[in-house]
């Protein structure tokens, strides 16, 4: 303990005799050790922490899928929930989660809130606890529709409510139903799964077989999706052969309602990897990056130790000389390492507290569980474990070196000033070499992903975004279909109608339109199964695509081109024969020797909307509609007019912003029916470049990271052929006293950082092309081996590793040969 002691006051007391070498390895440190601390937290919060529930790997996403037709997480009705709530053998508890949205009415403004449907146990299966009141419980809001309770978010309660603790038992209209508050939840609670557009307001109970929701029947199947708890002691491998076994026999018991060229199935997945496994990627690559940062901050403060190392061979062999052990010697300057490691871990750990603040603020939303990032004990052990390892990274060659130094030859070489020696310089130019090498795979990752969000920016979504604005609209939907004014498709055209001529007649706006689902937007997709005439089903071949009902005057407003037939007008009416318009993908897919126009097409139940029989009058071109990175989706566009939607979106096309429009489209909607909400009024451009918020993310990330890791190998080779000239002046000035010509010094030095920072790119390229296909699955439009990528960073490497070159040589060759060879 004395010895250690002794070590670390040794340590501080060089660290204050070397100031500028200090502040430099430990800002260094900081930078490595922050940013692997914070997107460490990131990882640990979004994809390692268990979910925030008692006994969370219990919890389970349940999906429906039909894989004979090519259909997954389809919906499902009332009797397939009770089945799969009867199987105490596979589960304790399964809960509808139906996300959704409302209207809050009855106040001096209505305002659209996030809904989320559950069955009464979803709370108990949550093991969730009220901050106020009470939260549903099956013997007490067990209905056969929705039950009266209703159980607010803290958020609503304060926004809403001012946080007054009488709000139990006050009356909540949410579409003109009226539902009494018996809980609020703590602030901590958040919905594990997927929203329309935020964080849950309201949560509300139902039986799903009674108004508003279709007949009891098994092939209503109208419910989203549900999550479950599994029975204790079963794991995941055994509940999937027993829900296998279930599934099998109902397709059985109920033949007719599960054709068995569909090989209906149920299947489950951790309910974690539900939320996360889309994010997942991204984060490794992250993880890898930061990785990278670090062990290249560790090779350029090994090579400052390395250099002051040379300088301290006569201290070390003095010390050697007294009778100090080489043993006792590597053990001081790892000590040295390690307070200095340490230190600059401390800082890293403060600016990952501050950069987190920034990841979260422009973290895309898609990624989940960003509320739970925080710097916790773990990460504080991350930050120690990665503070250690890197000291012993960057201290123990030196250390090793110096412990391992000759006293004899130390004497002569510090008597002498003759620097470092030849195996010091190779160690050093082997380090550089290895910080090349790392540099190159970190930029190649990050110039892939810049290539692809690049490339996304520069592609056709197939409509014009620009002079486009858009705003939404979701019509009441009341438990009583007697008090529902949007009943019926001949209701909500009405409003549609209405709603569009008092909208086309704001100054400014050229041309409306009406879609159910604006592209790129929050709205869920709505796939359903099509059955083509006249053609016998084939169960091996998908024949699915994604339902759009849209006003006449959608295309034009949108700038989507008509290729072929004709466009929606205002004859196609509910009262009318069904029609359609396809895209050139759903066009290629199911009729790619034919001509689909005039063939009839049944359209499969889509939520509360039956299936139909339509002809095909029209195709369009294709819209990347579910982003610029999803190619190949399908799409059939349905008239407004012919087919049910809640969620209405008006797009206008107008020079004006959105905010001079914000007012004066609620004034007209809100004209027609005062209890309607308007929100999401934003330009469409703004729509589009949200979809691409998560690339964004996660290459500006990397690109930052590249940069660093350029800047600090420009560091790297500049500081060693700096030091190379310092300690070769000498040699450098006998050569030019003998004959040698400034231009040969600085072809010399030059060559030298040329031959390290070659055969640093090449190591690079090699690793980077084993690694490079690990980042396919984020890339789109680039392969993982692009040529122009693989050619343009080591082309960049190579300059910079030159320009940190061409200083050092340069001072080499402008030294005059008779003052060194004097104060030598």
């Amino acid at each position: 303990m004395n010895s250690l002691i002794q070590d670390v006051r040794y340590a501080w007391r060089m660290m204050r005799k070397s100031p500028s070498f200090t502040l430099i390895i430990i800002m260094t440190l900081a930078l490595g050790v922050g940013a692997n601390t914070a997107v460490f937290s990131v990882v640990k919060s979004v994809l390692l922490n268990p979910l925030p529930y008692p006994d969370s790997a219990q919890l389970v996403q349940i999906t429906f899928n039909q894989p004979g037709a090519g259909l997954s997480n389809i919906r499902f009705s009332a009797p397939e929930l009770e089945d799969l709530q009867a199987a105490h053998d596979i589960f304790d508890a399964v809960s509808v989660v139906w996300p959704s949205s409302g209207n809050l009415t009855g106040g001096s403004q209505p305002e659209r809130l996030e809904l989320l449907g559950t069955s009464a146990n979803y709370f108990t299966m949550l093991g969730a606890h009220p901050q106020l009141g009470r939260l549903f419980e099956p013997q007490l809001d067990t209905a056969p529709g929705f039950a009266q309770a209703a159980v607010i978010s803290d958020g609503l309660w304060r926004r809403l409510y001012g946080a007054d603790r009488d709000v139990l038992g006050r009356r909540l209209f949410i579409d003109s139903d009226a539902y009494t508050i018996v809980g609020v939840l703590p602030p901590g609670f958040r919905h594990p799964g997927k929203t329309v557009a935020k964080e849950v307001d309201v949560w509300l109970t139902a039986g799903f077989k009674a108004d508003p929701f279709p007949p009891y029947k098994r092939d209503q199947r109208i419910i989203p999706s549900a999550i479950g708890r599994l029975h204790s002691g079963l794991n995941l491998a055994q509940a999937q052969q027993k829900l296998d076994a279930l599934a099998a026999s109902l397709r059985l018991a109920y033949a007719s309602d599960y054709p068995a060229p569909a090989r209906w199935s149920i299947d489950v997945q951790p309910l974690l990897e539900s939320l996360v496994g889309e994010v997942r990627p991204m984060l490794m690559v992250l993880m890898a990056a930061v990785v990278v940062i670090i062990l290249i901050g560790s090779v350029n403060i090994a090579n400052l130790l390395l250099a002051r190392a040379s300088a301290r061979h006569k201290e070390v062999a003095l010390r050697s000389a007294l009778g100090a052990t080489g043993t006792r010697i590597t053990r001081q300057l790892l000590t040295e390492s390690l307070v200095l490691s340490l230190l600059g871990g401390s800082i890293g750990v403060l600016v990952a507290a501050l950069s987190l603040r920034v990841v979260v603020l422009f973290a895309p939303h898609t990624i989940h569980r960003l509320t739970e990032i925080n710097i916790d004990w773990g990460v504080l052990g991350f930050a120690l474990l990665i503070s250690v390892l890197t000291a012993l990274a960057f201290g123990l060659v030196p250390a090793l070196q110096s412990g391992s130094t000759d006293v004899f030859s130390g004497m002569r070489e510090g008597s002498l000033g003759s620097g470092q020696s030849r195996k010091i310089g190779q160690y050093r130019s082997g380090l550089i070499i290895a910080e090349l090498a790392l540099a190159i795979v970190l930029m190649v990752g990050a110039g892939l992903l810049l290539r692809t969000f690049w490339g996304l920016l520069r592609e056709d979504p197939g409509f014009k975004s620009s002079n486009v604005v858009g705003a939404s609209v979701w019509l009441t939907a009341p438990n009583d279909p007697k008090a529902d004014h949007y009943l019926t498709p001949e209701a909500q055209g009405i409003f549609v109608r209405a709603a569009m001529h008092r909208i086309s007649g704001i100054p400014g706006v050229e041309m409306v339109g009406v879609t159910s689902s604006i592209p790129m937007g929050s709205d869920p997709p709505a796939f359903a199964p099509m059955v083509m005439e006249h053609r016998p089903v084939d169960a091996s071949t998908e024949v699915k695509a994604e339902l759009i009902r849209v006003s006449p005057d959608y295309f034009k407003v949108m700038g989507i081109t008509l290729l072929h037939g004709r466009s929606f007008d205002d004859n196609d009416q509910a009262d009318k024969p069904g029609v359609a318009i396809i895209d050139e993908t759903t066009a290629r897919r199911y009729w790619p020797a034919a001509n689909p126009l005039g063939r009839r097409v049944q359209l499969g139940r889509q939520g509360f909307n039956p299936a139909v029989w339509v002809k095909v009058v029209g195709i369009v071109q294709d819209v990347k509609h579910d982003g610029l990175d999803r190619d190949g989706i399908p799409h059939v566009y349905q008239p407004v007019y012919q087919a049910r939607s809640r969620r209405v979106n008006f797009v206008m096309r107008t020079s004006l912003p959105a905010e001079t429009l914000e007012r004066q489209i609620r004034q007209e909607i809100q004209s027609i029916d005062p209890a309607l909400p308007v929100f999401d009024i934003r330009p469409m451009d703004e729509v589009v470049s949200a979809s691409l918020a998560t690339r964004q993310f996660s290459a500006s990330l990397v690109a930052a990271f590249a940069a660093i890791a350029l800047f600090m190998v420009s560091i790297g080779v500049y500081g060693l052929l700096a030091n190379l000239v310092e300690q070769r002046a000498r040699e450098l000035a006998i050569r030019m006293a003998l004959g040698a010509q400034r231009a040969d010094v600085f072809l010399m030095i030059l060559g030298k950082g040329t031959v390290i920072a070659t055969a640093g790119i090449v190591g690079g390229i090699l690793i980077s092309l084993l690694v490079a296909p690990a980042i396919g699955a984020l890339l789109y439009g680039v392969h993982p081996i692009d040529p122009f990528v693989f050619l343009a960073v080591p082309t960049l490497l190579l300059g910079v590793a030159l320009l940190a070159s061409y200083l050092p040589a340069r001072r080499a060759a402008h030294k005059d040969p008779l003052v060194v060879l004097r104060e030598g």
